[in-house]
């Protein structure tokens, strides 16, 4: 017998069917599909976010402030929920969900969400992920594979079209190992690669110091010698009192240090971020 999906897109076509006909057989969406079409939507919004984000910070350099740092992580997840807001509500699919052929639909198969549904959905997916990706986890105990987000919008993620045995592979197959990938990323992150907000501190810490270490080299154009003095490393950056605040914004006020050795000189300090992330720089190393 051929396997049959509903299709959120035509619900007339099931009213017509005449009464005592067979209902279509409701088939939900595995995780691995739905988590293939969540890294494809996630990919399709995240992916030029991000440059545009990256752009803007190397453009505004040491001047961006840690609000200005937060305003873009929330246009950034801002337009995540927007597009799953809109493309998960009415007679609509993610491009993700489209091409895995999946669709979201109320939880008793009734119809599409609506707009306010849709929007707790994608709140739902931080509220997963910001307890240690459980809530999606929870999709592998589920009857019918519904994560958190599922339970908060009353939705669920049904098939709606055919899959022939080989597009069941591949989405399997890729799906499990972004699953692993994914799930050793998340590891990573949480408890030890560190945060966007982190790796921006230490590298604005290494990038001040590089600043720090050509003021060395103008003094010793100057004098002929190195020095460990910073207030007369900051008289010849031109604006004295702008430098102390950049370099307060950026190093903690303690653990900085200038080590001058005859011709040698090393700098350490340590950098803004919750780890305290100490910072060195040595000419030629």
């Amino acid at each position: 017998m051929t396997e049959q999906r509903i299709n959120i897109m035509e619900p007339e076509v099931a009213a017509a069917k005449p009464a005592g006909a067979e209902k279509p057989q409701v088939v939900y969406a595995t995780v691995t599909e739905r988590f293939v079409a969540l890294l494809i939507d996630y990919g399709v919004v995240f992916i030029p976010t991000q440059l545009i984000a990256a752009l803007v910070i190397k453009l505004l350099g040491p001047n961006l402030e840690l609000g200005g740092i937060i305003a873009i992580l929330a246009g950034i997840n801002g337009a995540f929920i927007l597009y799953e807001t809109i493309l998960s509500s009415g007679d609509r699919v993610t491009l993700g969900k489209s091409l895995v052929g999946i669709a979201v639909v109320k939880k008793d198969l009734s119809g599409p969400l609506s707009i306010p549904q849709a929007f707790v959905r994608a709140v739902g997916y931080y509220i997963s992920a910001a307890l240690f990706m459980c809530g999606f986890l929870v999709a592998f105990f589920d009857d019918r594979h519904r994560a958190l987000q599922d339970f908060l919008s009353g939705s669920v993620v049904v098939q709606i079209r055919e899959k022939s045995w080989v597009e069941r592979t591949v989405v399997r197959f890729f799906g499990g190992v972004l699953l692993a990938s994914f799930a050793w990323t998340a590891y990573s992150q949480f408890f030890g690669g560190g945060s966007l907000i982190q790796k921006y501190y230490v590298d604005q810490a290494r990038k001040h110091l590089v600043k720090i270490a050509l003021l060395e080299e103008a003094h010793y154009t100057r004098y002929g010698r190195y020095t460990n003095d910073l207030l007369r490393l900051s008289l010849l950056s031109g604006d004295p009192v702008q430098f102390q605040r950049d370099t307060q914004k950026v190093l903690s006020p303690k653990g900085f240090k200038i080590g001058v050795n005859g011709e040698r000189y090393k700098l350490s300090a340590v950098a803004r971020d919750e780890k305290k992330t100490t910072v060195y720089y040595a000419p030629g190393e």
